[in-house]
């Protein structure tokens, strides 16, 4: 199974049930319950578990070689961070990639780092190079294979990160933090999606960086905001508003 599967209608708003997960590989040392959590969170996230794919605690567990009891715990943790559907009697659903959920993480992502932008320029913090960094590194990794979106999205995401933790506010970087992994997943789905996109997104934060080392604020945070939901209006060709059937 690819990595990185094609990405289709059926991909992203329709039932998967034909899956075949690929072998784990435990480290040594390594409790169950971390080696089911860490091995499913990755396929999750990556998507090489696709959206709507359900998985069951016994097809897990054989294939990492481990009791269904961990498998269970992974299932319930991975559920309460939002990336499992717990099915009752059948296992776990991966959720839907739909355009409400990108839309509604674009919102919430604003707020936080659009924050982290006021901080910034108000208190003209010389972040600016170390943005620049963060940027060269994602130009390097698509100038080399623009295929490797998983490392390229790893990026992306350490760039907006950047801005929040400029802030110095421990809560809102937690709180930034706890979708973490749903903001990777649907990063690798709109750069799968929208193959453009990977190379915009560079020029993108190129743009917003030159408006911060101006330190100009309104600036900044309009192109933060045309980073962010540029683009939305083309999602509803790919990205359905699916919602799971009642168990």
């Amino acid at each position: 199974m690819s990595l990185l599967p094609n990405v289709t209608q059926a991909r992203f708003g329709g039932w998967t049930t034909d899956i075949q997960l690929p072998p784990g590989s435990r480290q040594s040392g390594q409790k169950a319950t971390e080696y089911a959590y860490q091995y499913l969170k990755h396929l999750i996230v990556t998507l090489e578990l696709p959206p709507l794919a359900i998985i069951t605690e016994a097809a897990v567990a054989q294939t990492l070689e481990i009791s269904r009891t961990p498998v269970r715990e992974t299932f319930l943790r991975l559920a309460g961070e939002q990336l499992l559907d717990l099915i009752p009697y059948r296992g776990a659903m991966v959720p839907a990639i739909t355009k409400r959920a990108v839309e509604e993480q674009a919102v919430t992502r604003y707020l936080f780092e659009s924050y982290g932008v006021e901080t910034i320029c108000n208190s003209k913090l010389p972040i600016a190079a170390e943005l620049r960094r963060t940027v060269e590194q994602q130009r390097t990794i698509y100038e080399n294979d623009s295929e490797r979106i998983v490392d390229m999205i790893t990026a992306d995401k350490e760039f907006h990160w950047q801005l929040v933790r400029a802030t110095g506010n421990t809560d809102l970087s937690q709180l930034y933090s706890s979708f973490h992994d749903r903001q990777l997943r649907i990063g690798v789905a709109l750069f799968q999606a929208f193959p453009d996109r990977r190379c915009a997104a560079i020029d993108e934060h190129i743009s917003i960086i030159e408006a911060i080392e101006q330190f100009d604020l309104e600036l900044a945070k309009s192109r933060l905001e045309y980073h962010l939901f540029g683009k939305i209006s083309e999602l509803g060709g790919v990205f359905t508003n699916y919602t799971a059937p009642n168990a």
